[in-house]
């Protein structure tokens, strides 16, 4: 829980210090305002993104608190979505909208720290979860040591 717990403060603190201290022109940082969810998919549909962040950071809370998470992979990962769906979540509630920032050559679309802490924090839990299925399937010999 104690590595989830740091991973989702990491992100959070970055993601809100770095709206603070944005330093314009440097490195296409762009500051932009985003109503709705990634590639500005359900724009002016603040609500449902709330509900959908709230829902997001209780199952997490859920899987962390219970032990579920697939090893320091999967608790890493679980703690920087949920920092980041916090994040992303005060931006809406203080703002009404989600302040995005960076913006990245050939990327689609403008994002911030809480969207990258996500999406890393997805792809490395999926990572932790493949790790898992491939320990729980290896044999077990008759002496009880895995090959």
């Amino acid at each position: 829980m104690a590595i989830s717990a740091s991973g989702a403060s990491i992100v959070l603190a970055a993601d809100q210090a770095s709206k603070v201290t944005v330093i314009p022109g440097w490195l296409w940082f762009r500051l932009i305002s985003n109503s709705g969810a990634t590639l500005g998919l359900l724009g002016g549909h603040n609500r449902l993104l709330i509900a959908v962040s709230l829902a997001v950071v209780a199952a997490v809370t859920v899987i962390v608190v219970r032990g579920n998470a697939p090893g320091a992979l999967g608790a890493a990962a679980l703690g920087a979505i949920g920092g980041g769906a916090i994040s992303n979540l005060a931006d809406r509630l203080r703002l009404g909208a989600v302040v995005d920032f960076i913006q990245v050559r050939g990327w689609p679309t403008d994002f911030n720290i809480a969207d990258a802490g996500i999406r890393i924090g997805v792809v490395a839990f999926v990572v932790a979860l493949l790790l898992e299925w491939r320990r729980r399937r290896r044999p077990v010999t008759a002496a009880g040591s895995v090959r």
